[in-house]
């Protein structure tokens, strides 16, 4: 293809990537959740910034100080992919400034790498495009670690097919972009990257522009309070007269809108976490626990879904052992128990993920926790 037609093709298909990107972002615009909408919103914006980078590469249009806003804005993008995607699949209800800082080097990367003479620029170049194909395979990790502990099948079935394909076409086009910084990047890279881009952006659009609760979050309503009013099925949300404030499982003990199968399933999944405690059992699977439940494991995570409203395995069993936890740290019988024998006791295999998931139900960390329930000064802790 001559150059004039290729250009042609190239702007087309970016033009097409931008509609694709602002489509997605009204899409995500509505999600449940704030911190799911907001960095999705974002990160959005910044991809359309990044296509219209990519064509005034091509037709030098943009005067300078209109072309350094969005060399900058659209440097961002993978950055705030990155966060999106810790909000959307760890459910994340808030972002630590901290999180921000890897977004920041890229886009003081890619000012320097821009602007800035040899011999600084190739590597401030190397430094931006290294940094995102670290946060690419720290999203790999983070599809692939809690695929199994989902319990949301819209956002199972996300995982794997497009978060792999937008991952994969990050690292791919990184490694060009590393390339060009020695020279060595082939012809057809450009028109190959505008058609994958284009490709990948309307794939999105296809799954974000309908922004389904379920796909985004939201917590189901448990079945047992579907039927209520609406005031009643408020305070059945938050355990009010059905007995949920006390307990981590957020089932009615009021289940007469229930077939008898699904009241048998509950029933035993309440044995097996209340009575038998299973949940004390370090690594914990649902896998594991479905075959101690003796029930299907799909049929088990839509029953902790739908009947209990978690989101994730993890959470759900968390919930059972935060609940202990707190027991035993407001008892003055323990109050000279350290906080890490605690977590061990209670199935954490280290002391910080047991400090995250307190702190993530309570507010508090462990320590805080027993000050404020012991008004003990000095309650033994090793806390990290």
């Amino acid at each position: 293809m001559s150059e004039e037609p290729m250009h042609a093709v190239m702007m087309a298909l970016l033009t097409a990537t931008a509609g694709c990107m602002l489509a997605m972002a009204a899409g995500m615009a509505r999600a449940s959740r704030p911190l799911v909408s907001w960095t999705g919103v974002t990160f959005d914006l910044a991809a359309v910034a990044y296509a219209i980078k990519l064509w005034n590469n091509q037709s030098h249009i943009l005067p300078i100080w209109l072309s350094a806003p969005v060399i900058a804005v659209s440097a961002s993008t993978v950055g705030w992919f990155w966060l999106f995607v810790m909000a959307l699949f760890e459910d994340r209800i808030r972002i630590r400034p901290v999180m921000l800082a890897p977004v920041a080097l890229l886009v003081v990367s890619m000012l320097a790498a821009t602007y800035l003479p040899a011999p600084f620029a190739p590597w401030c170049s190397i430094i931006f495009n290294a940094t995102q194909v670290l946060m690419a395979l720290h999203v790999l990790y983070l599809v692939a670690q809690g695929w199994t502990g989902d319990l949301v099948e819209a956002r199972r079935q996300l995982r794997g097919p497009f978060l792999v394909t937008v991952t994969t076409y990050i690292i791919v086009t990184r490694g060009f972009e590393l390339l060009n910084v020695f020279g060595a990047v082939p012809h057809w890279y450009l028109l190959a990257n505008a058609i994958v881009l284009c490709l990948v952006c309307l794939a999105g659009t296809l799954v974000f522009l309908e922004s389904r609760g379920e796909l985004f979050g939201a917590i189901p309503e448990p079945a047992d309070v579907r039927g209520l009013a609406t005031p009643q099925r408020v305070a059945a949300r938050n355990g009010a007269g059905l007995g949920l404030a006390s307990s981590p499982d957020r089932s009615s003990p009021d289940r007469a809108n229930l077939d008898r199968a699904v009241k048998a399933d509950l029933d035993r999944l309440h044995n097996l976490m209340s009575t038998q405690e299973i949940w004390r059992e370090e690594g914990l699977t649902i896998a594991s626990l479905a075959v101690k439940a003796n029930m299907p494991e799909t049929h088990l995570r839509r029953l902790i879904s739908d009947h209990l409203a978690y989101r994730n395995f993890p959470s759900f069993v968390n919930a059972h052992r935060i609940a202990a936890a707190k027991a035993r740290l407001s008892d003055p019988n323990e109050a000279r128990v350290t906080v890490s024998t605690i977590a061990y006791d209670i199935g954490f295999a280290s002391l910080g993920p047991f400090n995250r998931a307190f702190r993530e139900e309570t507010g508090f960390s462990p320590s805080e926790w027993r000050r404020n329930t012991l008004c003990d000064s000095s309650p033994a802790s090793d806390e990290a």
